[in-house]
């Protein structure tokens, strides 16, 4: 799975636990990716790395200044959403990452000190662990969702390329071959159906114009 087909999957079920629990969505999203290399191991649908029952296989830890392969347990769920839900569970409830001061970090929107909190509590046994998340975090920009009210988070959606299947993108192409003729054609826009980059705020804007040239608007 692509790294923005990822973020797309887990950001509403992200933001969601953060209001429900205080986890911060940017971190949710940055230890899913880590953990299971941006969804492509994700055995039982544990994104999360979280050790249990119902599945054994080998994994990586480092001890004693070296990485050592070692067969555990871990948890198995139904769905990423169940796993995301266990992830936010987890951490409440082992005392350690309130100690270490995850969700005082967390309250603070600070996920730098989140992430080095995770890492301080024995998260994990990597020691660039916390430098990890965070440049996931940053190069993904991902803590724009961690101050999103639903409100801003809608608008933000609106502002981000639309996720159409290829028939959509198609239909999108020959309606607006329709509604201009060679003379009146904005390029620009063609462009943008065919690269795939159209928003959703251009579109009702697109709607806008041509509902004075086609007798309907583009829906999708």
């Amino acid at each position: 799975m692509k790294a923005q087909n990822f973020i797309d999957t887990l950001t509403p079920l992200a933001v969601a636990e953060q209001k429900r629990t205080g986890v911060l969505a940017s971190i949710t999203i940055a230890q899913g990716a880590l953990e299971s290399g941006w969804g492509a191991a994700a055995p039982g649908n544990n994104l999360f790395g979280i050790k249990g029952t119902g599945q054994e296989f080998t994994t990586q830890e480092y001890f004693n200044g070296a990485f050592v392969t070692v067969t555990d347990g871990f948890r198995v769920y139904s769905s990423w959403e169940g796993s995301v839900i266990d992830h936010s569970n987890f951490l409440l409830e082992n005392s350690r990452y309130t100690k270490a001061g995850f969700f005082d970090r967390c309250a603070e929107l600070d996920y730098a000190g989140a992430a080095q909190s995770l890492q301080a509590a024995g998260y994990a046994t990597d020691p660039g662990y916390a430098r990890k998340l965070i440049s996931i975090i940053e190069s993904n920009e991902l803590a724009r969702y961690d101050i999103l009210d639903e409100s801003q988070l809608e608008e933000e959606e609106t502002n981000m390329p639309m996720k159409l299947e290829q028939w959509q993108w198609d239909m999108l192409y020959q309606v607006m071959g329709k509604a201009y003729n060679a003379d009146q054609m904005d390029w620009n826009w063609m462009q943008k159906i065919v690269d795939k980059t159209l928003t959703a705020s251009e579109l009702a804007f697109l709607n806008t114009v041509l509902d004075g040239r086609i007798d309907r608007k583009i829906e999708v």
